[in-house]
C-alpha cells in the first residue's frame, strides 16, 4: 500500500477529484476484445450477486487495464457509484485514480482488499473493495474481478470469495480452450467448474447417470459405484426424476427435498438444471444441487446475520444484574424458548446474542428481527417468506423468510409485544409444529429454530387487555429473564461510563488523562430513563465536546447537570462552581504528583494562575 501511495503521488493524481474518467469509445473496443471473458464471467458474477443482493454490494468485471466492463448491483449502490462515475467504461487504473483495489491489484498482480481511507481518492473512501486478478494462458493477466460496497461492512471472507470466483473463471476459460478441440467433452464438462461447492450430476437423454462430482457424492453419502450408470429414477424417489421431460428442460432454483430409494433421510437442496448440447442436438442434462443450509450460511456470513457479543463482553457487577446473566447462561444450554424482559435500552439484544454464542447453535445463523419496525402487512412475508406469485411484484421463485434463514440457529424476535394478533396466530403455529408455510404457498417446510423473544411491555397486562394471546405468552414465557434498568444496578452506571469513555476515546481519538469526580457523581445521580443506550450516547457526546484531557462535568447535557445541581450542597451557584473547581484542581495535582509545571500545563493555565488557585483553596 505504501508503494502504491508513493506511485500515486509521483503520478500527480488529484486526491480531491470528484469523478472518475469514462470513455464509451474505449468501453466498446474493450468489450469486443474481451467478449469471451465477459461471457464466461457474467454467470459467476450473477451467482455472487445473488449471495449479496440487498446488502449494498456490487460486482465489477474489469479488463487488464482497469477499464470497467460490467457492473451488477442493487439500485442504490449503482446510483451511489454513478455519482463518482464508478460505471462501465470508467478507467480505474492506479495511474488514473491512485491507490484502489482494481488498479493496485493490476500493478501488484495479487488479490487485495482496500478499505476506507486506504483509497487515495477521497471519493472512494466510503467504500471497501476486494479485487482478484484473472489470468489466461501463460499467466497473462486478462482482467480483474472486484466486489465493492460500504466500508462499514468490510469482511475478510469477501476477498476469499472473490479469489475463488476468479479462479473459477480461469478454470472455465481454460476448459473452454480445451473443449474447442473436443466438442463432446465440452458438453459434459463445461458446467462442472461453475461452482466448486455445488453437487453436479450429468444425465444422458435416456436417464442414465454419466458422471457426478465428489461434492455430490459427499452430499448424498453414496459411493461412485452406487450412482454411475444407474437410472436416475432408481436412485431418487422425487417425481420429477421419473418424468424425463422435467429434468431435460431448464430448471432454475427449485427448492426440493431430495428423497432417496431405500429410506435414507431426505436432503433439502436447491436444484438447477440446464440442457447439454452437442452442436444443435441435446445429448443430456446437467443437474446442479446446492444444500440449502450451506447456501444460507454463506449468505448469513456475507450479510452479517451472526451474533457478535458474548457474556464476557456484557459489563456489570451489580448482584441483580449478575443474577440475570447467570440465568441467561443457564438458558443457553437449553433448547427452550427464552423471553427477555426489560425497559428499552437495557441490552436485551446483547443478551440474545450472548445466549446464542454460548449455546450449541453458536456456529449456525443468528437472525434478529424487530417486530415493531416492520409494517404489519409485511411482517408475515418477512418472517415466513413468500411463494412464487404470492402478490404483485413478488420475486420469481419466491423468497425465503427469516425462519428459513435461521434454520439450525437462533431467531431473535425483538419487540414481540408489538406483533399483531393475526401474526401471533401464525407464530404460535410455528412454535407448536416447528414448521412454516410461505405466504401464498401450500408447501409445509420444517424448521429447526431456537426462539428468543424480547419486549419492554408487561405481557401479562397485554394478555388481560386482549392485545396478546395467552397461549402464545405461555409458549414464549418458558425461560423468562428480567434485565434490570440502570437505576436498579447501583454503581454499574459508573462502571459502564468508564467502559464507554475508554471505548469512545479510542474511537474518536480523544486523549483523556483524567475524569473529574463531579462528572462521575453526576452520572451516578441521574435516573437514566433511556438506560444503557442513553448512557452510551451521553458519553460519546461528552467526548466530542471535551476541549482538554480532563473530562469535566460541563460536557454533560443540561438535564443531567440540573439533577446534579439539585442534589449538590446548596449554598449558591458560586459555591458549587468553587467546589467543582477545587475538586478538579486536587485531582490534577494528585495525577501529576504535585509537579506544578505539569499540573499547570494539564489545566492549560500559567504557573502563577495555578499558585493563585492553590492559595484561594488553601492547598499550599
Amino acid at each position: 500500500m505504501n508503494q502504491s501511495l508513493l506511485r500515486s503521488m509521483e503520478n500527480n493524481i488529484d486526491p480531491d477529484m470528484e469523478k472518475g474518467k469514462v470513455s464509451k469509445e474505449s468501453l466498446n473496443k474493450s468489450r469486443v476484445k474481451n467478449t469471451e471473458l465477459i461471457e464466461t464471467s457474467l454467470p459467476l458474477m450473477r451467482d455472487i450477486y445473488k449471495m449479496v443482493e440487498g446488502t449494498g454490494f456490487m460486482v465489477v468485471l474489469c479488463d487488464q487495464d482497469g477499464l470497467l466492463l460490467k457492473t451488477i448491483g442493487d439500485k442504490d449502490i449503482l446510483k451511489k457509484a454513478n455519482k463518482i462515475s464508478f460505471v462501465e467504461g470508467a478507467d480505474w487504473s492506479e495511474e488514473t485514480v491512485g491507490t484502489n483495489a482494481i488498479g493496485t491489484c493490476i500493478k501488484e498482480r495479487v488479490p487485495l482488499q482496500v478499505v476506507h481511507d486506504e483509497h487515495y481518492m477521497k471519493i472512494c473512501q466510503e467504500w471497501t473493495c476486494s479485487a482478484s486478478p484473472i489470468y489466461g494462458r501463460n499467466r497473462e493477466m486478462i482482467g480483474v474481478l472486484n466486489v465493492s460496497g460500504p466500508y462499514e461492512k468490510v469482511h475478510p471472507h469477501t476477498l476469499g470469495m472473490v479469489v475463488s470466483i476468479a479462479r473459477a473463471v480461469e478454470n472455465l476459460l481454460e476448459l473452454k480452450e480445451k473443449i474447442r478441440r473436443n466438442e463432446l467433452m465440452q458438453s459434459y464438462l463445461e458446467a462442472t467448474v461453475n461452482s466448486l461447492t455445488s453437487g453436479i450430476i450429468l444425465v444422458s437423454l435416456q436417464g442414465d447417470i454419466i458422471q457426478a462430482n465428489k461434492t455430490l457424492l459427499d452430499m448424498i453419502q453414496l459411493g461412485e459405484a452406487e450412482l454411475i450408470d444407474q437410472k436416475i429414477e432408481h436412485v431418487f424417489e422425487n417425481k420429477l426424476f421419473s418424468d424425463g421431460v422435467s429434468i431435460f428442460g431448464a430448471i432454475k432454483d427449485r427448492d426440493i427435498r431430495l428423497r432417496f430409494k431405500g429410506g435414507k433421510s431426505p436432503i433439502h437442496v436447491l436444484l438447477n438444471s440446464k440442457p447439454v448440447y452437442q452442436g444443435q442436438s441435446q445429448i443430456g442434462s446437467l443437474l446442479i444441487f446446492q444444500e440449502i443450509q450451506k447456501v444460507r450460511q454463506l449468505v448469513n456470513k456475507l450479510t452479517g446475520n451472526r451474533a457478535n457479543i458474548t457474556f464476557k463482553e456484557i459489563i456489570g457487577e451489580n448482584a441483580l444484574f449478575i443474577r440475570s446473566i447467570n440465568e441467561a447462561i443457564a438458558a443457553s444450554n437449553s433448547p427452550s424458548n427464552v423471553l427477555l424482559l426489560g425497559e428499552s435500552g437495557t441490552g436485551k439484544d446483547l443478551f440474545a446474542q450472548a445466549i446464542h454464542n454460548e449455546s450449541k447453535r453458536r456456529n449456525m445463523p443468528f437472525i434478529a428481527i424487530n417486530c415493531g419496525a416492520i409494517p404489519r402487512d409485511l411482517l408475515g412475508s418477512e418472517l415466513f417468506g413468500y411463494a412464487d406469485g404470492a402478490f404483485t411484484g413478488a420475486r420469481k421463485g419466491g423468497s425465503s423468510g427469516k425462519f428459513e434463514l435461521a434454520d439450525g440457529g437462533t431467531i431473535f424476535l425483538d419487540e414481540i409485544g408489538e406483533m399483531s394478533l393475526d401474526m401471533q396466530v401464525l407464530l404460535l403455529r410455528v412454535l407448536q409444529n416447528r414448521e412454516i408455510t410461505r405466504v401464498g404457498g401450500h408447501k409445509v417446510l420444517p424448521v429447526n429454530v431456537r426462539i428468543i423473544a424480547a419486549t419492554n411491555k408487561n405481557l401479562k397486562e397485554e394478555v388481560q387487555k386482549g392485545n396478546f394471546r395467552h397461549d402464545l405468552y405461555f409458549r414464549l414465557n418458558v425461560l423468562p429473564i428480567k434485565i434490570p434498568s440502570i437505576r436498579e444496578r447501583g454503581d454499574d452506571s459508573q462502571l459502564l461510563a468508564s467502559h464507554f469513555i475508554d471505548l469512545y476515546s479510542r474511537k474518536i481519538a480523544r486523549k483523556i488523562e483524567a475524569v473529574h469526580p463531579s462528572y462521575m457523581e453526576a452520572i451516578k445521580k441521574y435516573n437514566w430513563p433511556g438506560n444503557v443506550r442513553e448512557l452510551q450516547n451521553v458519553i460519546e457526546r461528552s467526548l466530542n465536546r471535551v476541549t482538554s484531557d480532563i473530562l469535566s462535568i460541563d460536557t454533560l447535557p443540561e438535564e443531567i447537570l440540573s439533577i446534579y445541581e439539585q442534589n449538590a450542597p446548596h449554598n449558591d451557584s458560586n459555591s458549587t462552581k468553587n467546589m467543582i473547581q477545587k475538586q478538579m484542581l486536587v485531582q490534577v495535582l494528585l495525577d501529576c504528583n504535585y509537579n506544578y509545571s505539569k499540573a499547570a500545563k494539564k489545566l492549560n493555565i500559567s504557573r502563577s494562575t495555578l499558585y493563585r488557585w492553590m492559595e484561594r483553596f488553601n492547598l499550599k
